[in-house]
């Protein structure tokens, strides 16, 4: 798992839920957590908010 992913389980939310509270789709999230997708940096700072996350570290994720 990555951060984010980890993160997430953390709050006790499911990627829908996520996606609710910072306005994008499951499948954004699925995306993300995936490493096939990398979020604006509108929504990497609103991901880091509800996520308590260093920002850089969902818009720059380690390569595995």
């Amino acid at each position: 798992m990555n951060k984010l992913t980890d993160a997430r389980k953390r709050k006790g939310l499911t990627q829908k839920e996520l996606a609710e509270l910072v306005g994008c789709t499951q499948t954004n999230i699925s995306h993300i957590e995936l490493g096939r997708q990398v979020p604006s940096r509108e929504l990497g700072k609103k991901l880091a908010e509800v996520l308590e996350m260093d920002v850089l570290d969902i818009l720059y994720p380690p390569k595995n």
